[in-house]
């Protein structure tokens, strides 16, 4: 049941960032995919942030997203409140090989700033589209690398707007996935890095960049890679081996540059991607016996 406009015109009346009503998902997630969420809230700062979750309270449900990367979001939208961290928390601070981040950041531009400061740990990241918050989220990772090996803490706010940081080792990192306390948003995050010649690291990133855009469908919108790899082996490699390639429903396609992404070729719906995934996975399954478990978050109203 949708919360009625009246009511969420008070809460957007005292916000100082951006909000709309109705806001299409599909324009705030990298599959192109979404309906509507009843309202969409953007915080200008932290401070921003507290007095939304002050008036939202107990009573208004609400969802916290960052880029929107490594989201499925349902054709009927979300109900209740969609609070995206973005241009307003993008600061980022140098203390030696240490820094603080925001969570609104993108990734590729913070790979770019630890570049020009000759601070290394992060090459792996360039490329990927998501925010720092949402890498935090899920433990973001490629090329033998992933942020559980650069973060010391996480910054945040409880439910209840108070402001705390969880250290990294009280976060429960493994495999794209991390546990946070209940109802704790990412506000930023400590990363201690290494210090090296700007130039070697951005021969790094180049060398992960160049094969990122071999490899993969960067033209098309998707949400990366669809299933977590099974241990020992790649979703990309059974998916193949299925010969579920080219494979499609809808608008929705199994690439064929990269089995393990989904791609949006031309109109896809939530649906059309959720019965691809479900075929991929009972095939895989039948074949091969090992059961894909999706890496992209679905959410909404399907």
């Amino acid at each position: 049941m949708k919360i009625s406009r009246s009511f969420l015109a008070r809460i957007a009346a005292g916000l100082r960032g951006q909000c709309s009503f109705d806001e299409p998902m599909a324009r705030h997630t990298s599959f192109r995919i979404g309906g509507p969420a009843d309202l969409l809230a953007i915080p200008a700062d932290v401070a921003d942030l507290q007095n939304l979750l002050a008036v939202l309270g107990r009573s208004v449900p609400y969802m916290v997203i960052g880029n929107g990367t490594n989201l499925l979001v349902g054709d009927r939208g979300i109900r209740g409140v969609v609070i995206k961290i973005g241009s307003g928390l993008t600061a980022v601070e140098r203390n030696g090989t240490a820094m603080t981040v925001a969570a609104g950041m993108r990734l590729p531009k913070l790979v770019e700033v630890c570049q020009a400061q000759g601070l290394s740990g992060l090459e792996w990241a360039v490329g990927i589209p998501g925010s720092v918050g949402g890498a935090l989220v899920m433990n973001a990772g490629a090329y033998g690398g992933q942020m559980s090996d650069v973060v010391t803490a996480a910054s945040g706010l409880t439910p209840s707007g108070d402001r705390t940081t969880v250290a990294a080792k009280d976060i429960n990192f493994s495999y794209r996935h991390a546990e946070y306390p209940c109802g704790f948003i990412i506000t930023g995050c400590r990363l201690q890095l290494k210090a090296d010649k700007p130039a070697a690291i951005k021969a790094r990133t180049r060398q992960w960049l160049q094969k990122r855009k071999a490899n993969q469908p960067l033209s098309l919108p998707s949400a990366g890679c669809i299933f977590k790899n099974p241990p020992n082996d790649s979703a990309r490699r059974l998916i193949g081996v299925a010969g579920l390639r080219g494979a499609r429903l809808g608008g929705a396609q199994v690439s064929r540059k990269h089995a393990n992404f989904i791609v949006n070729y031309g109109g896809a719906t939530a649906a059309d991607v959720l019965k691809l995934m479900d075929q991929v996975r009972n095939r895989v399954y039948k074949e091969i016996g090992i059961e894909l478990i999706p890496e992209v978050k679905v959410v909404g109203v399907k």
